[in-house]
């Protein structure tokens, strides 16, 4: 009997690389032969798995069942191996954990640092990428944790908060609107130290209607929030330049550009001194958030997952750089 299944790699590539051309490069083979495999594989099926007359190239509604099928053997194999790795003592295995772009450039990399010196042979992971992108890899079983601020779906997600992170806004130094506001004034070390989170003296957003602002992509959370707190100031700001990384936010912010709105866990780690920036805490629940470590209910617990959020729970009890 012939097994449809036995080359499924290739198709789930193609797949996911939306070209044949882009899936030979990943594949490390050529196109006409990946080309010709597949071909092999659609008359072996007896219908075409692919539409080709699209750009790029999309799924007909076979391979639809197709790509299902092979997602559900994948996320079996993975439970497998999960369960294999769990009587191994972590001698083999792999873990892969989705993040959003300020912590997996900025926090887990010391943390993956101590889990790979701790356990050399598990092959581990990391995918930087948005909210939505995150969850939908972890709903198809992609991703083994999820380190992010976005509340998942309780039903299908076991959350767990490890922090809360709080939004601050940032300011140059050199902007004139910072000689009437001294007593409401943090550093980059006070936020090191922690000294915001007991902070009362609180501005009113109002003295900074006539600041210049860069803000975060109008599809991220913190740019959500942003608008949130300035909504409730009454005001819109004047943001002049959108950008997709809070890190290279932060940069505008120290060139004495812009002000602009960061979270605590970016000033504790970014690897800066800070003193052309000063910071002030914000009224707004709107600037307080969760961060959580998220995996699948349906997925296997294993070790690996267990022994990196031990390592982890030193993020969660607030040590910085």
């Amino acid at each position: 009997m012939s097994n449809y299944f036995s080359r499924k790699d290739l198709i789930y590539k193609v797949y996911q690389e939306k070209s044949i051309s882009k899936a030979a490069q990943k594949l490390f083979i050529s196109q006409p032969a990946l080309s010709v495999m597949i071909q092999r594989i659609e008359d072996e099926i007896g219908v075409p798995l692919f539409d080709r007359t699209t750009k790029p190239i999309s799924l007909t509604e076979a391979g639809m069942e197709y790509i299902k099928a092979t997602e559900a053997m994948m996320h079996t194999e993975k439970a497998f191996e999960n369960y294999l790795q769990a009587y191994g003592n972590l001698q083999t295995g792999s873990l892969t954990i989705g993040s959003n772009q300020l912590l997996s450039s900025l926090v887990l990399p010391r943390f993956i640092g101590r889990f790979l010196e701790k356990y050399p042979k598990i092959h581990l992971e990391l995918v930087d990428d948005n909210s939505v992108v995150l969850e939908n890899l972890a709903t198809a079983g992609q991703l083994d944790l999820v380190l992010d601020n976005h509340p998942l779906d309780r039903a299908v997600f076991e959350q767990h908060i490890i922090r809360q992170e709080q939004l601050l806004l940032a300011v140059p130094r050199s902007f004139a609107c910072n000689e009437a506001l001294l007593q409401h004034q943090l550093s980059c070390q006070d936020i090191r130290k922690g000294t915001h989170l007991q902070m009362q003296s609180i501005p009113s957003l109002d003295a900074f209607r006539d600041v210049p602002f860069v803000a975060m992509t109008k599809n991220n959370e913190t740019r959500h929030r942003f608008d949130e707190i300035f909504r409730e100031a009454g005001f819109k700001p004047q943001v002049i330049l959108e950008l997709d990384r809070l890190a290279t936010l932060f940069s505008f912010v120290e060139q004495g550009s812009a002000a602009s709105i960061v979270s605590d866990t970016l000033v504790q780690y970014l690897n800066t001194s800070g003193e052309a920036v000063v910071f002030y805490s914000i009224g707004s629940d709107h600037a307080r958030r969760d961060l959580y470590l998220s995996y699948k209910r349906s997925r296997y617990y294993s070790k690996a997952m267990e022994a990196f959020a031990e390592i982890f729970k030193e993020f969660s009890q607030g040590e910085a750089l």
